[in-house]
């Protein structure tokens, strides 16, 4: 029987190459996010960002698997915003699992949570066995949704696991770093300027190897409430990676930094993937390679 699979926030980054990737695997692909139509689901419900109901999706079909794609995706918003990040990072993710719960107490729950549980590190690599000590409300968030995929699966045996992804980057994402370098280069192409001082770290990891990770997991994984790190295991720092970046679009644009933190922004990171890794996942794109392909898109939107 052809795997049924939901992904919510299907329209966004993640959410819509994830789309791709298990459609192409032949999945019945169903999605779920606030736009009127979908671009690439045939079987798709709207939801209200601040209201979402998913009833109607659990009692209309029963799938194998659910991921949370969705939610708000910004810390600076969720620094200016709290409780609309707790609404869409915490309880949106609540009203999922009691849906399950009620209607498809059988569908694995993956909940795509964030490193930004970190904060700051004690140690790197971080594995998954860190203190959890968030540095913004996005992370506490994150980490409170974790918990409630605990809570379902230990009270209500509702099969789920979260997935700490590290820095995601490529073709459709709109926002961070690569995109806000692009935007600042096209007001100045002489000098990009941008937050920090450059020595600043993290764990790049392209969205190709993002769904074949969430496919390793879904495959091998255990759904028992627990955690998994999703990265590449490389620690790149700011200044080298966008250097690259710029050097893909032009080779005479220089990059400084103004010495200014941004709150709610780790310094450093570099993610242990043993765990990912123990399941099959093998990082399969290089990060040059991928630049290349992420400045192909964005300077021809």
């Amino acid at each position: 029987m052809t795997p049924s699979i939901i992904i919510i926030g299907s329209e966004g980054f993640i959410g819509s190459h994830l789309v791709e990737y298990f459609t192409e695997k032949g999945w019945q692909v169903h999605g779920a996010d606030i736009l009127s139509q979908s671009k690439a689901c045939s079987q798709y419900y709207q939801v209200d960002p601040q209201n979402a109901r998913y009833t109607a999706a659990f009692t209309n079909h029963q799938f194998e698997y659910c991921i949370f794609a969705g939610g708000n995706g910004s810390v600076p918003l969720s620094v200016g915003k709290p409780f609309f990040d707790y609404e869409m990072n915490v309880y949106n993710v609540a009203k999922l699992l009691e849906d399950i719960r009620l209607y498809n107490q059988n569908c694995k729950f993956i909940h795509l949570s964030s490193a930004a549980v970190y904060g700051n590190p004690g140690y790197l690599p971080i594995d998954e066995k860190h203190p959890v000590q968030p540095v913004s409300p996005y992370g506490w968030h994150k980490y409170l949704a974790e918990n409630l995929c605990l809570e379902y699966f230990q009270l209500h045996h509702i099969a789920g696991i979260s997935l700490r992804i590290f820095s995601v980057y490529g073709e459709r994402l709109r926002k961070q770093l690569f995109w806000d370098t692009y935007h600042k280069y096209l007001e100045n192409a002489a000098e990009v300027t941008l937050f920090g001082d450059g020595t600043e770290s993290r764990d790049f990891i392209y969205i190709t190897d993002i769904c074949k990770a969430v496919d390793v997991v879904m495959a091998n994984a255990v759904f028992d409430g627990g955690v998994i790190n999703v990265a590449n295991g490389e620690e790149t720092t700011i200044k080298q990676a966008v250097e690259l970046f710029l050097a893909k679009i032009d080779g005479q644009c220089k990059v400084s930094f103004n010495n200014i933190t941004k709150e709610g922004d780790p310094k450093n990171w570099k993610a242990d993937i043993h765990k990912l890794k123990a399941l099959g996942f093998v990082p399969g794109s290089a990060f040059e390679e991928s630049i290349k392909n992420t400045v192909q898109w964005i300077t021809t939107i």
